[in-house]
């Protein structure tokens, strides 16, 4: 029995390695935290009909964090951030941002429970303030008006550009 060539060999490995990877289930070495440093601040950004508001920027901030936290609201309003928080930080103060209103809540956790997930809820409610009674044009008002503009610019083009073709032709003669 002879040696197998080495483009066969490679497959067979990258096989092998393949198969390893599809099939063993990962690990939990993604995880971005270990679970007492978790600390997941969630809620619904909704108008004040109880509609989700989707694709609002949330900025979640802890007082020991240099910086805040961004999360966006998916379609439903419902927004998830998750902050690194240590044992010695329970009872800190958190604040939620989001459409120029904040909320604060207490970063209340068991630092002795390194099991139970840490985890807080803001839910924000964005009141959209009313306009007072001015009257605008609708959209189809526009439409008309942007409409007679360009007539008038074609038709006036068409009269300057047959006044100047006739009178090259007069000159040309």
């Amino acid at each position: 029995m002879g040696v197998m060539p080495v483009q066969y060999l490679v497959y067979v490995v990258a096989v092998i390695f393949g198969g390893w990877l599809t099939l063993l289930p990962p690990s939990q070495v993604f995880a971005t935290h270990e679970n007492d440093h978790r600390f997941v601040v969630e809620g619904h950004i909704t108008d004040s009909n109880g509609n989700g508001i989707p694709n609002v920027k949330v900025f979640v901030r802890a007082e020991v964090l240099e910086a805040a936290v961004t999360a966006f609201s998916d379609p439903s309003g419902f927004y998830s951030a998750l902050l690194h928080l240590h044992d010695a930080d329970a009872g800190m103060q958190v604040t939620v941002t989001a459409l120029g209103e904040t909320e604060s809540i207490t970063a209340d956790f068991d630092p002795e429970d390194k099991t139970t997930p840490r985890r807080g809820t803001v839910n924000m409610i964005y009141t959209i303030p009313e306009q007072e009674n001015v009257t605008t044009g609708s959209d189809s008002d526009a439409y008309l008006t942007w409409a007679i503009v360009a007539l008038g610019a074609g038709v006036s083009f068409g009269v300057l550009a047959r006044r100047w073709s006739r009178r090259r032709r007069t000159q040309s003669r």
